[in-house]
């Protein structure tokens, strides 16, 4: 790996400067796309639980 002051885009040559456009990071000079929005990353949702009265109405039977 290249150190940092040493990167150039790998497109245009020019030193690597990026520009963060929609989540993803292209360079200054020439626009192209070199650091994408999303590699592979997931995220985790805790599970939704109902509210506690919800819970308990539906436990007890109607009374009728």
């Amino acid at each position: 790996m290249q150190p940092v002051c040493d990167r150039r885009c790998p497109w245009c040559g020019q030193p690597l400067a990026l520009v963060w456009v929609h989540g993803h990071g292209q360079c200054v000079r020439c626009g192209i796309n070199l650091e994408e929005c999303c590699r592979g990353e997931t995220a985790e949702v805790a599970p939704v639980s109902a509210p506690a009265s919800f819970t308990a109405a539906a436990r007890q039977p109607e009374r009728g």
